[in-house]
């Protein structure tokens, strides 16, 4: 049986291995159930800029948004001025993808693929708000007003509960653009394996199960605090032995 379906999104009963290459640890998720099945796709709209918003140049000073859901020509959203997306209903209405990690809502993960058109673009991601994830070598700071450290037009990401996280964007063209945003998405009911040789053969690669890699290379203790608040624990290292994913598992919430 396939792992993924036609959308890149994990069926029901399969496994997902979310790696964190800060810690070089994993989290082995098996995927209980699917909230949004038949209904994955979220054409959101506009990215949430409004007129008269405050952006930085790539060249230098600001820039100011001449128009709802426009990036004006050699902008960027600075560093801690990320977008989340606004949802009313959700439990953050500011933050439709922000969970808990003290609640009913701890066995939930969204993954999701936010495809921005125009699809050239530039975008990064703040993990948790304010924190630059891309690095050369863990010291050369990245991002999208440098020449690496950013993706054009797609991001794919698995949204750990108790972290927000905020879109960057720029646009390195000459021209004003006009945005929208479509989310692809899962809303998972997972649960931690608790079979030792079963973790250790899905990080060996012996098992299928979809890899997502976060760009998480700098954890910061919000990041380790909100791990050990849904799970009870940081992810098993990669090379653990069976006996040290058994230790681990003991302290497994979910």
């Amino acid at each position: 049986m396939a792992v993924v379906d036609e959308l890149g999104l994990v069926v029901e009963g399969q496994y997902l291995t979310v790696f964190i290459p800060a810690t070089y640890k994993a989290f082995v998720f098996q995927v209980i159930s699917r909230l949004n099945r038949g209904y994955e796709v979220f054409d959101y709209g506009l990215i949430p800029l409004s007129t008269g918003d405050t952006l930085a140049s790539l060249d230098t000073g600001s820039v100011t948004v001449p128009e709802d859901g426009v990036v004006p020509a050699r902008s960027m959203t600075p560093l801690g001025s990320g977008i989340q997306f606004p949802l009313d209903g959700a439990y953050d209405e500011t933050d439709m993808w922000y969970i808990p990690p003290e609640s009913d809502y701890a066995n939930r993960l969204f993954h999701e693929k936010t495809k921005v058109t125009p699809a050239f673009l530039k975008l990064g991601v703040e993990i948790p708000s304010g924190v630059e994830q891309s690095f050369f070598q863990t010291k050369v700071s990245g991002g999208i007003d440098k020449d690496f450290g950013f993706r054009r037009g797609e991001i794919e990401l698995v949204h750990f509960p108790g972290i927000h996280y905020r879109l960057r964007v720029a646009n390195d063209t000459n021209l004003n653009v006009y945005t929208y945003v479509r989310f692809i998405y899962a809303e998972y009911v997972v649960r931690i394996p608790k079979d030792a040789s079963l973790i250790c053969n899905i990080l060996r690669r012996k098992i299928p199960s979809y890899w997502l890699s976060m760009p998480i290379q700098k954890c910061e203790e919000e990041i380790r605090r909100a791990f050990e608040k849904a799970y009870g624990f940081e992810g098993f290292p990669i090379t653990a032995t069976e006996e040290e994913i058994e230790e681990i598992l003991k302290k497994a919430k979910i």
